[in-house]
């Protein structure tokens, strides 16, 4: 069975200088991830290696997302400068299992389909089919690889490991384990899987600390499954809050025959209530007190920038589901209150109104 690939390439290109170069398909926050987590840890600048080197790296960022690839010294540029890094990357956006870490593998032994030349006037990736058949015209990219290797990648893919490693064509031996530190001084390692909620919970906290009145922040699921922890308001509070956004946005939805919202807001002289969709699986909601609007508006959406960009490249977890409508009731109690507000209440100040009743 065959396995399509994108491509992400790094190097000084001529008229563009050092940049990094990627398919249409590979999303932004793999692309920084690329950059930031492969390159930037592989290849150092003011201690470049010999002329000769060249390596091979495998880093699965989770079962779903794999970085795969090349690395080379690739001489002089344009301009004279030595020591240019060439890092050519396959991306595999698919669940990995052995049959597809045996081509891939295979694939690294081979080299790249083709090499890119740093003097091609345009750059366009297609994707790459990896078939029973590849043959890699870029062989000289390639690296045999051990045994060991092998074995040591395989049992690491079974026993649900991170499959993590950079070998140089010196060196034949793999990591044996994961150092104590995000990275080590040695080319023969990568970093560890970065912890996606701590990044996420730090984005929010940092939200959290604008003079903004903000009194509550999480991040939930479309069924209003709490995704992170809450922040400033009560758990189930916060549950309820959500619940309730998330039905008036999903009835609108359907009422109007919308295909999409960029947000829900409700707005009274007394604070805000507002949900914004971060991804088709993540909601921001955030509560505040009386502030100013047009700066609580630019905050939420460069906080709803930064989440999209890890959101990317990350599987956040359901955490307790408590508002799970096919495992819990609790959500039928929150949608019938909320139809309760919305057949009793009346309220000239609200900014929203719903079936021509307002929403306080």
């Amino acid at each position: 069975m065959s396995l399509i690939v994108e491509q992400l390439i790094y190097s000084s290109f001529s008229q563009l200088g050092f940049k990094y170069i990627a398919s249409v398909n590979v999303p932004l926050g793999i692309q920084q991830f690329f950059y930031q987590h492969i390159v930037s840890q592989l290849w150092d600048t003011y201690n470049p290696p010999d002329r000769k080197f060249k390596g091979v790296y495998i880093y699965q960022i989770d079962s779903h997302n794999t970085l795969f690839g090349w690395l080379i010294n690739d001489g002089k540029d344009e301009f004279g400068r030595g020591d240019i890094p060439y890092f050519h990357c396959y991306y595999l956006q698919k669940l990995l299992d052995s049959k597809q870490l045996f081509k891939i593998l295979a694939c690294l032994e081979a080299g790249p389909l083709k090499r890119i030349s740093r003097d091609e006037a345009k750059i366009s990736l297609d994707p790459v089919i990896l078939a029973d058949n590849y043959q890699a015209n870029a062989f000289e990219l390639g690296i045999k690889l051990s045994k060991d290797i092998r074995l040591f990648s395989h049992r690491q893919l079974r026993e649900e490991k991170p499959l993590q490693w950079f070998i140089s064509s010196k060196e034949t031996k793999e990591r044996q384990k994961p150092t104590d530190n995000n990275y080590d001084n040695s080319k023969n390692t990568l970093p560890r899987e970065p912890n996606y909620q701590v990044e996420i919970a730090k984005i929010l906290q940092e939200l959290a600390e604008k003079p903004l009145a903000i009194e509550g922040i999480m991040l939930v699921s479309p069924q209003g499954q709490p995704l992170t922890d809450s922040i400033g308001m009560e758990h189930n509070s916060a549950l309820i809050l959500a619940g309730t956004m998330l039905y008036l946005a999903n009835n609108t939805k359907e009422e109007l025959s919308w295909s999409d919202l960029e947000q829900i807001a409700i707005r009274s002289p007394q604070g805000h209530l507002i949900l914004t969709p971060c991804s088709d699986q993540a909601f921001l909601l955030v509560k505040t007190g009386k502030t100013i609007t047009g700066l609580l508006e630019v905050e939420i959406q460069k906080t709803r920038s930064k989440l999209q960009k890890i959101l990317a490249i990350s599987n956040p977890t359901t955490q307790t589901p408590l508002l799970n409508p096919a495992a819990n009731p609790f959500l039928d109690s929150v949608v019938e209150e909320f139809e309760i507000v919305l057949e009793t209440e009346d309220n000239n100040n609200a900014d929203i109104r719903y079936r021509g009743r307002p929403i306080q």
